[in-house]
């Protein structure tokens, strides 16, 4: 096993605290070009990552590097540089998690392990069936992908760690044209479940969207707009914000807004972060460094209840991790959220639609990215309708939507019974006042 091979080199080297975190990944990919397959492609990557620490006092040195090779020399290479780092970049006092009973959660689709091949034939069939049925519409461009990932992670303190995860993803663009006028609709995203790709739905609501932006209009200006943000728009929101402010990190630097036990929102507003969700694209047993993953109840009912942590800054604030050891790219860990969750209001989306005199739909940005730290954004509206008395008026794009999430999560005047999976959420629809709307 690659696992073996890597810890035996680093034994060899008397290296008493190591870490190796190592994912063996296997894509299959459909590219489209229109309606027709111009590509098929099945890619396997593995990589590996190190941690070496370096003890000394109230200090650990942390030597991380990445490695894609099962060469040994390219081993002992890898193996030798993180050594070196991790005399050099000192931090505060930090241990490798050790051995703890860990949940028992499935993160994959059987039927997809054992023949990820045939399942991504018949999901790109079901697609272009659907895309075909569109009316007014013409396809472009598509891809679709099957993801099927291994994660192991090995540390001296006996953590010896797999898990196996199946997940997809789907890009596609589709083209309306009327009088000389063209628009187009290209969305991609991540999904965990099967169930979650609803092409029937999805690609329906994708035409509509592509046909509606020929007639789309400017904005009205309002600077106190009643605005509705779906779930995939509240994620970017929600996350990158209110994810931030309940971190420990963000309380250890001295920078987030929250006080355990003070009101912080609205009273009907209650955030989760279920690392177990079943659906959540972040589920795991374990996190980023081997801690379990667990629910965690973030703010109840406005009230702010408890901070999410790593073992880094777990250890940092003489508390327990929460499970919320990220593992980033380059393979160093990040204290981050796994799957948020908003309970359900009592009114549907219909309803909440009717009961607007006059405010905003709004399903796409340019580039929605709030400022974690004070909550502000501003973003050009691509897709989006206008609600007079009740119902959708007219689409609109272009024009400008502002505001602060950090004030949003206390102004509010409807959350939708409904709620949809949006990669690592759970949210449902909701409803926000005083957004300004400019054009």
């Amino acid at each position: 096993m690659k696992l073996d091979i890597i810890e035996k080199r680093i034994k060899a080297k008397n290296i008493s605290q190591y870490e190796i975190f190592l994912i063996e990944r296997n894509i299959f990919e459909s590219i489209f070009l229109k309606n027709k397959p111009d590509n098929e492609r099945e890619i396997e990557n593995t990589e590996y990552f190190l941690r070496i620490l370096n003890q000394s006092g109230n200090k650990t040195g942390i030597g991380i590097i990445k490695g894609n090779s099962m060469n040994l020399q390219n081993i002992d290479n890898t193996i030798e540089t993180c050594l070196r780092a991790s005399k050099t970049n000192v931090t505060p006092k930090y241990n490798f998690p050790e051995k703890k009973l860990l949940p028992e959660i499935s993160m994959v689709d059987k039927k997809v392990l054992n023949d990820p091949v045939g399942i991504k034939k018949d999901l790109c069939e079901e697609l272009i069936k659907v895309v075909n049925e569109q009316k007014n519409v013409l396809p472009t461009f598509g891809r679709f992908r099957i993801h099927v990932h291994h994660s192991f992670l090995r540390n001296s303190n006996q953590l010896n760690l797999e898990a196996s995860k199946t997940f997809f993803f789907c890009e596609f663009s589709l083209k309306a044209e009327k009088d000389n006028k063209l628009a187009e609709y290209w969305t991609y995203n991540y999904f965990k479940e099967r169930e979650h790709l609803n092409f029937e739905h999805r690609i329906k609501k994708w035409a509509i969207l592509a046909i509606d932006n020929l007639t789309a209009e400017l904005p009205k200006p309002n600077p106190k707009s009643i605005v509705i943000f779906p779930p995939h728009v509240l994620k970017i929101a929600i996350n990158s914000v209110i994810g931030f402010h309940t971190l420990g990190f963000a309380h250890f630097e001295g920078v987030s807004a929250f006080n355990l036990e003070e009101k912080i929102a609205s009273d009907n507003f209650s955030l989760t972060d279920n690392g177990l969700l079943n659906g959540g694209l972040n589920t795991s047993p374990w996190d980023g460094e081997g801690n379990p993953h667990q629910k965690t109840e973030i703010i109840n009912q406005g009230i702010f209840k408890n901070r999410l942590y790593d073992q880094k800054y777990a250890l940092l604030e003489s508390t327990i991790s929460t499970g919320n050891g990220i593992r980033d790219d380059d393979g160093s860990v990040i204290n981050g959220i796994s799957n948020f969750t908003i309970l359900p209001g009592e009114i549907s989306l219909d309803e909440m639609i009717s009961n607007i005199d006059e405010g905003y739909y709004l399903e796409k940005f340019s580039w929605l990215r709030p400022d974690p730290i004070s909550g502000f954004f501003g973003a050009e509206i691509r897709n989006g309708y206008y609600i007079r008395n009740g119902k959708f008026k007219n689409p609109i794009k272009l024009g400008n939507v502002s505001g602060n999430v950090l004030q949003m999560i206390n102004n509010y005047v409807y959350i939708s019974k409904e709620r949809e999976f949006a990669e690592n959420s759970y949210l449902p629809y909701i409803a926000f006042t005083d957004l300004d709307i400019s054009s």
